[in-house]
C-alpha cells in the first residue's frame, strides 16, 4: 500500500479509472489519497444519473448529493419514480399477495396520502436541488416513470414494512418542473410516458419550457398504451427544439391516424409542429398508406422543410411496394416548402432496388432546385418500373 501511494496522482487517477464498480467502493474507503483519485470516476459511475423515488428520506439523500463540493457537480440526470404510498399496512391475503411481486404492491383509490407531493416541502427540496445544478453551470436531464428497479429509497419506502403504493405522474411532473422553473435551472431534456397525461397539463408544462428563453430542449415521449390497452406498435417521440427537429421512431401512422381528434398524443403531436419543426424524421416507421401519410405531413404545413426517412422495410411483395411508396412519394412532392427528402438505412440492401439505386446505396437524397418535379419523377419512376424480387 505504501508503495501503491507513492506514486504520481496521475496514476492513481488512471488505476482507479480502470477498477470496477466493486472496487471503486473499496478505493474510496482505504485512505484518503486513494479516495480523492477515484472521485471522478466514482462520481461519473455512481452519480451521473440519480434515480429516487417520491418520499422526504429518498429526496433529501439528492439534496445531500448535489450540495456536496466534490460530488454535486458529476449529477447530470434526475429521474423521480412517480409513486406514493397509502397509509394502510397490508395484512393477511393481500400481504401475501404483495410479497410475490418484486416491485410492490399496486392498489389504486385507498385511503390515498399525497402529503408530501403535496405540501411545500417538495419544491422546497428539490428547488435546492436545482438552484446548485444551475450554479454550477450544468444542463440537467429529467425523467418520470413508474419503474421502481433502481430507484433510492425503494425499499424502505415500500417493503419496511410492507406498503401499498399508487401513481401520481401529472402531480410529480409538474411539481418538479416548477422547481426547476422557480430555480431559472436549464432543463436540457425531460422524458415521459404520454399515457400518463391529458394533454391540458402537458400543455402548460411544454408551454413553460419551450418559452423564447429556453432554446435547448429535448423532449423524449414514450408512447406505448391507450388508456389501459397496450398500442400494436408502441413507439417514441422525440422533439428537439435546438435543432426544429421532431423524430417518430417505430411508429405505426394508422394507429396515430386512427386515434381520436381530442386524444392526447394527436394533440401534443400538433402543438409540436407548430413550434417551428423544420425537419421530420421516421426512423423504423410504417407509414401505413398516402391518405394516412399525409394526415401527418398537414402538421407541419409552413415549417416544414426536410423528410428524413430511414431504417425501414418498404413492402412484403416487389408490387405492393411500387404502389405504397409511389403514393408516398407523391404525397411529399405536393408539400409545399419542401427543400429536401432523404432516404438511407434501408434495413436489407436489396430494398434499393425499389428506387433503382445499387444495393450498396447507403443514402439517397432529393434537394436543391425543383424538389416536387424530381419526386414527382421518382414517383413515376418507382411505380411503373420493374424491380427485382424483394422475397
Amino acid at each position: 500500500m505504501v508503495a501503491l501511494l507513492t506514486l504520481p496522482t496521475e496514476i492513481l487517477c488512471g488505476i482507479a479509472n480502470h477498477a470496477d464498480d466493486e472496487a471503486l467502493l473499496n478505493m474510496r474507503l482505504s485512505c484518503k489519497s486513494l479516495c480523492e483519485a477515484s472521485a471522478r470516476p466514482f462520481g461519473s459511475t455512481y452519480l451521473t444519473n440519480r434515480h429516487h423515488v417520491l418520499s422526504e428520506h429518498s429526496i433529501q439523500a439528492l439534496v445531500d448529493i448535489v450540495m456536496h463540493p466534490i460530488f454535486g457537480s458529476y449529477v447530470k440526470s434526475i429521474t423521480i419514480t412517480a409513486m406514493y404510498l397509502l397509509p394502510e399496512k397490508i395484512h393477511g391475503d393481500a400481504a401475501s399477495q404483495y410479497l410475490a411481486h418484486s416491485n410492490g404492491f399496486r392498489v389504486p383509490g385507498i385511503g390515498i396520502d399525497k402529503a408530501f407531493i403535496n405540501s411545500r416541502e417538495y419544491i422546497r427540496m428539490m428547488k435546492q436541488v436545482f438552484n446548485k445544478i444551475r450554479k454550477l453551470q450544468n444542463p440537467v436531464h429529467i425523467k418520470i416513470c413508474d419503474d421502481t428497479e433502481y430507484g433510492f429509497g425503494w425499499t424502505q419506502m415500500v417493503d419496511d414494512p410492507p406498503r401499498m403504493y399508487d401513481h401520481c405522474y401529472a402531480e410529480v411532473l409538474d411539481r418538479t418542473l416548477v422547481a426547476a422553473i422557480r430555480a431559472d435551472c436549464d432543463v436540457h431534456s425531460l422524458e415521459l410516458s404520454m399515457h400518463h397525461y391529458d394533454f391540458e397539463s402537458l400543455h402548460d408544462i411544454l408551454e413553460d419550457l419551450l418559452s423564447p428563453t429556453h432554446q435547448s430542449l429535448k423532449l423524449t415521449i414514450h408512447c406505448d398504451r391507450k388508456h389501459s390497452r397496450k398500442l400494436y406498435s408502441p413507439y417514441t417521440c422525440i422533439y428537439d427544439q435546438a435543432e426544429g427537429s421532431l423524430e417518430l421512431i417505430s411508429c405505426d401512422v394508422y394507429e396515430l391516424a386512427r386515434a381520436k381528434e381530442d386524444s392526447t398524443i394527436k394533440r401534443t403531436l400538433a402543438f409540436l409542429f407548430k413550434q417551428n419543426v423544420t425537419k421530420l424524421v421516421l426512423v423504423d416507421c410504417h407509414l401505413c398508406s398516402a391518405k394516412r401519410f399525409r394526415v401527418l405531413l398537414s402538421w407541419g404545413i409552413g415549417t416544414l422543410k426536410t423528410v428524413c426517412m430511414t431504417s425501414f422495410r418498404p413492402c412484403r411483395t416487389p408490387a405492393d411496394a411500387r404502389e405504397h411508396w409511389s403514393g408516398i412519394i407523391n404525397v411529399l412532392s405536393g408539400h409545399s416548402g419542401l427543400e429536401s427528402v432523404v432516404i438511407e438505412d434501408l434495413l436489407a440492401p436489396r430494398y434499393w432496388s425499389l428506387f433503382h439505386l445499387p444495393r450498396d446505396t447507403q443514402r439517397y437524397e432529393v434537394s436543391g432546385h425543383h424538389v416536387a418535379e424530381q419526386l414527382k419523377a421518382l414517383a413515376t419512376i418507382v411505380a411503373t418500373e420493374p424491380v427485382e424480387s424483394q422475397t
